[in-house]
């Protein structure tokens, strides 16, 4: 496995954005030969908190600027924090709606939300023994 690595994005949050920030996070995980269910799991969780940034931060006519920062440490952590500038919103559930959280939670070893400058979602995930296939 490599050491310490990191990948920063910044553009638009666009729902045609979500694409190019999956895209770039599956290609930076890659390099670290993790097992698939470990990173199907964690492109599932950051993708609920893209869809949440795009859908929530701003009105559609005022698109936010929305960043992912993701940290490699070793084989001990994955870390990603996915920032933007908008009010981060308490929604109760709706029929079908409202799991977003909940799976991010369930999937992540730590999920924290500071929304003091816009909103910052860090994510902490523990490849633990699923990592590194073909190595013990």
């Amino acid at each position: 496995m490599i050491g310490k690595s990191e990948l920063r994005v910044q553009c638009n949050a666009t729902p045609a954005d979500v694409k190019l920030f999956r895209a770039a996070l599956t290609s930076f995980l890659a390099v670290f030969r993790l097992n698939r269910v470990f990173l199907e799991d964690v492109s599932l969780a950051v993708g609920e908190v893209l869809a949440n940034a795009v859908e929530h931060a701003s009105p559609e006519s005022e698109w936010t600027d929305l960043e992912l920062f993701a940290r490699a440490e070793g084989t001990e952590a994955i870390v990603i924090d996915i920032y933007d500038r908008g009010n981060f919103v308490f929604r109760e559930r709706r029929d079908g709606r409202g799991f977003g959280l909940t799976i991010v939670r369930a999937i992540a070893r730590e999920v924290s939300i500071d929304t003091a400058e816009g909103t910052r979602v860090r994510m902490t995930f523990s490849p633990g023994n699923r990592v590194l296939r073909g190595r013990s």
